[in-house]
């Protein structure tokens, strides 16, 4: 599962998923690679955007270092498998390498150091296939990256030190001919038995920085950016993100307020956009729906109506606190439009409960520019399509139920209209035939509960709530 720290993507994985992930990677007929992931590299990365980039883009984020797993307990609430370090997924690698007949090259380090390093290897892993090496000292980068790509290698380990060997790879990925690549530090001066690792019993306690820091005390520095990243990681913990990405969509953690500013932005820009309040029923069908959830990830504003999206998030290691009902966005932009005199269209529901729901909105906003409607239940697209295009809209509130409505409005997008947004079952509650639940029960997230009793008929779309809860208790949402 792949969860955020720090801004930073990281793979929650046990070296036995790890190494299966990399042979799936290994299948495939494009290049990808693997980052070690400390709290030292997440502050560097911090100040050096093309290295956040490169963290961002990675293939895999494995966790190297007990500070990034002490941030995920601490400031996430999530445990960490395992902590994975460099030489030990290196070390699995040569293994499988040696099995699959997978060709390996390795880069980096001082010439003698990468002699006896690979000397050392082929003692332990005599049948392995080693496609090259080269140290780490050259001018002419061009070069190396030629005899690598001509070496037909697979695998491709890196020894330059971070963040250089991370920025290597990541440059010259497309051109080095190899399935998946990976930087590994000072792992060949480990093998070239020029650095002890630690005993066992101090790597499973996690104090093999305490144990290097002992043995070699330049390393200073880099043990002093634990405490740093944990400061900045406390802070942030304190600080919600606007935007909140899981499963590759992006939720709107904003008030109200600064999410009727986003939409003001839209208008100004007279193009196609997207606005969508999702709630669990829709999370737990995108889950298992593509083409809905690649409408969810296009999406140019995802509002978090729903407690279901508020675990969801939470699931992920992300914190929502702008949980913000899709009716009263939706209201609160009839406002908006009325305050701005943007034009607005309404389509869905039947026609009777339009219209009494028309009528409601008509008493509370007096002055806004309704310039058409049409009912839910047509069959000419194209008629609709005319009439929508033909009252020049700047917004237009779509009433057929979560999915549909969305579905639609993409399918439509060329209707010249800048904001469009689903609301469900508005309709209903604005003409009367509905009512919304207390406010005691919308706080305690159980409107659902209080609709389903109401609405008994509401009965079989639970399936999809109790789908996502169950995907939540036992961790089967995948990022």
């Amino acid at each position: 599962m792949r969860i955020e720290i720090f801004d930073i993507p990281v793979d929650n994985l046990t070296k036995e998923e790890a190494i299966k992930y990399i042979e799936n990677l290994l299948e495939e007929d494009k290049p990808h690679f693997a980052v070690a992931i400390n709290p030292e590299k997440a502050m560097k990365a911090y100040n050096d955007n093309e290295l956040h980039d490169i963290l961002k883009n990675s293939h895999l984020n494995f966790i190297d270092g007990v500070g990034i797993i002490f941030a995920a307990k601490l400031f996430k609430g999530i445990k960490i498998k395992e902590r994975l370090t460099g030489i030990d997924l290196f070390t699995e690698l040569l293994k499988v390498s040696e099995e699959k007949g997978y060709k390996v090259y390795f880069l980096g380090t001082k010439e003698e150091s990468i002699k006896k390093a690979i000397e050392n290897i082929k003692n332990s892993f005599p049948n392995l296939k080693i496609a090259g090496f080269h140290n780490g000292y050259f001018e002419d980068e061009e070069k190396i990256v030629e005899t690598i790509a001509k070496s037909d290698a697979d695998i491709l380990f890196v020894g330059m030190g971070s963040p250089k060997q991370e920025k290597f790879i990541y440059k010259n990925l497309g051109k080095l001919n190899v399935k998946f690549a990976m930087g590994v530090g000072g792992t060949f001066n480990v093998y070239a038995n020029e650095f002890r690792r630690a005993p066992h019993i101090i790597q499973k306690l996690g104090f093999e920085w305490l144990y290097r820091f002992v043995l070699d005390p330049k390393r200073l520095p880099r043990i002093l950016s634990l405490p740093t990243f944990l400061k900045e990681a406390f802070k942030r913990r304190f600080t919600p993100k606007k935007v909140i990405e899981f499963l590759g969509i992006k939720v709107s953690n904003r008030t109200i307020e600064e999410n009727l500013e986003i939409v003001e932005q839209f208008i100004k820009e007279k193009k196609f956009h997207l606005i969508v309040t999702i709630n669990g029923e829709m999370l737990s069908r995108a889950i298992s729906e593509k083409d809905f959830l690649n409408i969810l990830k296009g999406a140019d504003l995802v509002i978090p109506d729903g407690i279901g999206v508020v675990l969801g998030a939470k699931r992920f290691g992300e914190r929502i606190t702008q949980r913000i009902p899709g009716i009263e966005f939706a209201w609160e932009l009839l406002n908006l439009a009325e305050k701005r005199q943007y034009k607005v269209f309404f389509l869905g529901a039947k026609e009777d409960i339009l219209q009494s729901a028309i009528k409601t909105i008509k008493e509370n906003f007096p002055n806004l520019q309704i310039v058409g409607s049409h009912n839910g239940y047509f069959t000419n697209d194209r008629e609709i399509r005319d009439i929508i295009r033909n009252s020049k809209p700047d917004i237009l509130f779509v009433g057929m139920g979560g999915i549909k409505q969305e579905k639609w409005i993409v399918q439509n997008k060329d209707l010249d209209v800048p904001v469009n947004i689903g609301i469900g079952g508005s309709f209903d509650v604005w003409s009367g035939k509905v009512k919304r639940a207390p406010s005691w029960v919308r706080k305690l997230g159980i409107e659902w509960l209080y609709r389903t009793v109401t609405q008994p008929e509401r009965i079989f779309r639970l399936k999809n709530l109790i789908v996502l809860s169950f995907k939540l208790i036992t961790g089967r949402i995948e990022d």
